[in-house]
């Protein structure tokens, strides 16, 4: 970014080693940040070759062990952001610990990533995602693809995530710092990053409805097909709009039909758009090659994407129109194409936006204003984080709700941390009380299509009329320029297309889908990110925003691998066939009672051997998880048991209850209401999670108050329902 990008200000450090550190640190680079890499410090396994060009690039590089102790001092004492990945016992002896750093540089900003976070009892755990992902349960919430047992996740769950959390917490501290002029302590964990996700199937009500009792089981399978030439296609919605499809569909007997239905008679999900058909659309696909059906489901406005290996969609014809691909020339590979930002920000105008919220915050967003007018999950998990942080989030949605309201599960994964309002916003009164929120307002988020928001009024030039100071931002699915800015997407589709269905599925298998969603989380944190950096910069200047994230951006900067010579390289990490592991060194081993994950290195090759006499499965399966675990910890080779069910253990807790990884807020519904909690912790500054996801209106005439509407206008609103105010009981079918 130029000169006058939004954190050209800011000098960040970087001593981390793995990806998370690293990708948090490119994520304020590419936001304009300047970034010194320090190369080898700690003992956390560094990324590798290919990792290395992808994470560490854009960086001033030296070496900790060339630099003196004078001049790490003169570095920190200039720096505003420090990252690290460092044990916490290994930040003591390096001096990097938070309350070193709080005494000899009280306006730096230092943020620690570890496996768990600092003060769990599981702190010192090697910041590694195959063992973060074990201990926290995560490695059995995804089914095999033949076998019983947990999988070897090939996708960096807790990494890929924290990356964009260490980053974000970064900026909530410095946005905190220019009301206080003090720095201090950020943590977050691959733990907590992983768990995102997670939010939409771990909780556990006092009185659950049966959407929530339901929840998502783990083996709902997926709508991914198999076409003539072999190749693989994921489709969301419909298939039947398309002419081939209906047309086959009305010449197949219904007793063919009923055959291949049958397949699918029992799935625990139907999937909307596919009725009872989903066998017989199975077939169907299966009579053309896939660039037939692209061309038809595009054509038909039904959401579908390749199945593709990864690193194709460096050249994809949306991607590079939408700037989330960069060709750079290297002197050994020649032209190379890696990942692009996964957000783009541009200043609007500059006016006296007053300084937000107290001078002595009790929360690092406390006292900002953000309107969500989100649907689904991509656009409200953004507003729902800054809430989290202490931001005064309203939900504006229609009277009819956000359409993932019905999916409770789903929906309470999302939208904690805010108030709810409900407005018809076609009605023009209506369109004028969201006029009174955007004018309200500090952030306006949102992720529904572009032209829907311009012909309800909350584009950007719409909003900016109103607020010209206002940061906008824009979740969408495939980017703000290109032929396809304005298709409809869903997580399933970025999968698909960015590789992770094939490298998640391991050698010789089927596509698999991952009920994580991650691009969907993804796309939502690189929102926050992005609004964020705009919010810093307009702290400094007053510089009104438009911000923008997607699914396909956030997605193309996942993948770890890179195109150069005209093709991608291949991945430097292959899944085996049974989605045990990638290495001898990284993968799971099954004992006589449990599940074991080895985080390993090459350097571990040797003493595995030494122990196991060369035959690993049969060696691991004679011992208890238990005396597995021992004698892995005698030749120091990191280690931990892989936790199955583990659920209700984890929200449980008292450990994870005491380092805010879980937590229960009281919901009008459901009672008692147990959750993943908070995302980040800031030593002195809270993250409060005391507001439960909103019932539709829950909080429509206090808002109306707030926003300057008169009694009787607030009553003339709610009786013509422009404005619904709904009362728990009828919320939700109880049982």
């Amino acid at each position: 970014m130029t000169a006058n990008a939004p954190l050209a200000h800011l000098l960040v450090v970087d001593m981390g080693r793995g990806r998370a550190a690293s990708q948090a640190a490119l994520l304020l680079a590419q936001a304009g940040a300047i970034v010194r890499k320090i190369d080898d410090v700690g003992t956390t396994a560094p990324v590798s070759a290919i990792g290395d060009r992808l994470w560490n690039r854009d960086k001033q590089r030296e070496s900790f062990a060339a630099m003196t102790g004078d001049e790490v001092e003169t570095l920190l004492a200039r720096a505003d952001i420090l990252i690290h990945d460092c044990l916490p016992s290994v930040a003591r002896t390096l001096g990097l610990d938070a309350d070193t750093l709080g005494a000899r540089f009280p306006k730096l900003v230092h943020v620690a990533i570890g496996a768990w976070p600092a003060g769990h009892p599981r702190e010192e755990t090697p910041v590694d995602d195959a063992l973060a992902l074990a201990e926290s349960g995560l490695l059995d919430e995804q089914p095999a693809a033949n076998r019983d047992g947990p999988v070897w996740l090939r996708f960096p769950l807790g990494s890929a995530l924290a990356a964009y959390l260490a980053a974000s917490g970064a900026l909530a501290r410095i946005h905190a710092r220019h009301r206080t002029g003090q720095g201090g302590p950020v943590f977050t964990s691959l733990v907590q990053g992983a768990m995102l996700p997670m939010m939409m199937y771990w909780m556990k009500a006092e009185r659950p409805t049966r959407s929530v009792q339901f929840g998502m089981p783990k083996d709902s399978g997926a709508t991914l097909f198999e076409c003539a030439d072999g190749q693989w296609i994921h489709t969301m919605g419909a298939p039947q709009h398309g002419p081939t499809v209906r047309a086959a569909l009305e010449c197949m007997t219904q007793e063919d039909r009923a055959r291949h239905n049958a397949k699918y008679a029992d799935a625990i999900v139907k999937y909307p758009g596919l009725g009872d058909d989903w066998g017989a659309v199975e077939a169907i696909l299966k009579t053309r090659p896939l660039d037939y059906w692209l061309a038809e489901f595009w054509a038909s406005d039904v959401p579908a994407q390749p199945v593709l290996p990864m690193g194709a969609l460096y050249t994809d014809e949306q991607a590079i129109a939408a700037g989330y691909v960069e060709v750079r020339e290297t002197p050994d590979l020649g032209p190379i194409r890696i990942p692009g930002a996964p957000f783009h920000i541009a200043a609007t105008s500059v006016g006296q936006r007053a300084v937000i919220g107290p001078e002595a915050p009790s929360r690092p967003l406390e006292g900002l204003r953000v309107l969500d007018i989100g649907n689904f999950l991509a656009g409200p998990l953004g507003p729902m984080l800054l809430g989290d942080l202490g931001a005064d989030v309203v939900k504006l949605e229609a009277t009819s709700g956000d359409p993932l309201r019905p999916v409770e599960w789903a929906f309470n994964g999302c939208q904690r941390s805010k108030r709810g309002i409900a407005v018809q916003l076609k009605d023009p009164r209506g369109r004028g009380v969201m006029e009174r929120l955007i004018e309200w307002a500090d952030i306006v988020h949102h992720n529904q299509r572009m032209p829907a928001a311009v012909k309800l009024g909350f584009d950007a030039e719409s909003v900016h009329r109103i607020n010209p100071t206002a940061i906008y931002c824009h979740v969408s699915s495939y980017g703000q320029t290109g032929p396809r800015k304005d298709w409809p997407g869903y997580d399933q589709l970025f999968q698909a297309a960015s590789g992770w269905e094939l490298e998640g599925a391991g050698a010789g298998n089927p596509p698999m889908w991952h009920r994580f969603g991650m691009m969907d989380h993804l796309g939502a944190l690189a929102s926050v990110v992005a609004t964020l950096a705009a919010l810093v910069a307009r702290d400094r200047d007053g510089t009104g925003a438009k911000t923008a994230a997607s699914l396909l951006g956030a997605s193309i900067a996942s993948i770890d691998t890179l195109w150069a010579q005209g093709t991608a390289l291949p991945p430097e990490e292959i899944l085996d066939h049974s989605q045990t592991g990638v290495s001898a060194t990284r993968r799971l081993l099954r004992a006589a009672d449990g599940w074991v994950a080895l985080g390993g290195q090459d350097r571990d090759a040797d003493p595995i051997g030494e122990l196991t006499g060369g035959d690993i499965d049969r060696w691991a399966a004679s011992l208890t998880v238990e005396t597995l675990l021992a004698q892995l910890a005698s030749r120091s080779i990191p280690a931990a048991r892989v936790m199955l069910d583990h659920r209700d253990s984890y929200l449980a807790d008292p450990a994870n209850r005491a380092a805010t990884l879980a937590t229960t807020v009281t919901h009008p519904v459901y009672g008692a209401f147990d959750m993943v909690g908070a995302a980040w912790t800031f030593g002195d500054l809270d993250v409060a999670i005391d507001r439960a996801p909103p019932l539709l209106g829950e909080h429509s005439r206090a808002i109306l108050a707030e926003i300057g509407m008169p009694q009787a206008e607030q009553d003339a609103l709610i009786a013509d329902g422009i404005v619904i105010e709904t009362a728990a009981q009828s919320q939700f079918e109880l049982r």
